[in-house]
């Protein structure tokens, strides 16, 4: 039997959360979960509804179903997993994703959509997000709550702390380490550290 699934957000990353889910196969999707009650999320073939979150905590418990992130913020997927702490967040990997079973390490509900690579000897930590075709290499450490967005390259070694949005198409050179709260633009080529709390961008990326 599929087990309940609710997806947090209702917006257009929440839409391709629940293309991954249905790709996947293996969730009932009941609805989106918003701050408070919106219209329907429409799709061609159907409508699903959107509840609000003092409905959702009226109607289910920890039991009864568990949770995806839809929401493409480091901070509001932070505040999102102590407010749901209690409740559980599967990783969800589409089907075309290649990793190394045995040597990548996942915490919990991070989303790792299509197209993605990550190679081996991988320490990924929870409520991460690893959008269309990104590529993680060797011994890379990543934390929680990352947004790492469409084509993004992290290298072999990099280390990457928590809360960081990495723009669409940022590379980031081997063995480099990124700290916490930043943002790397899209198209960046970083080839050094980057600080906590910056915003680098530009080939090679520079702080703002």
């Amino acid at each position: 039997m599929k087990r309940p699934i609710y997806i947090l957000g209702s917006s257009g990353f929440a839409k391709e959360v629940y293309f991954l889910i249905k790709e996947i196969g293996q969730y009932e999707i009941k609805g989106f979960i918003d701050i408070v009650e919106k219209e329907m999320v429409c799709f061609s073939e159907k409508r699903i509804d959107v509840i609000s979150e003092k409905d959702f905590f009226l109607k289910e418990t920890a039991e009864t179903c568990c949770l995806a992130i839809g929401i493409g913020s480091p901070e509001v997927i932070k505040k999102l997993s102590i407010k749901f702490k209690s409740f559980t967040f599967p990783n969800l990997i589409h089907p075309s994703v290649v990793y190394d079973k045995e040597n990548v390490v996942l915490g919990r509900g991070n989303i790792i959509t299509a197209g993605v690579i990550l190679t081996t000897c991988i320490s990924i930590g929870s409520m991460n997000i690893f959008n269309l075709s990104s590529t993680v290499g060797h011994d890379a450490i990543i934390g929680n709550f990352n947004v790492i967005n469409p084509t993004v390259n992290i290298s072999g070694g990099v280390e990457i702390g928590d809360s960081n949005l990495i723009g669409v198409g940022a590379t980031i050179l081997q063995y480099k380490k990124i700290g916490n709260n930043s943002v790397i633009g899209a198209s960046s080529l970083v080839v050094k550290d980057v600080n906590s709390n910056v915003v680098v961008m530009g080939v090679p990326a520079k702080e703002k």
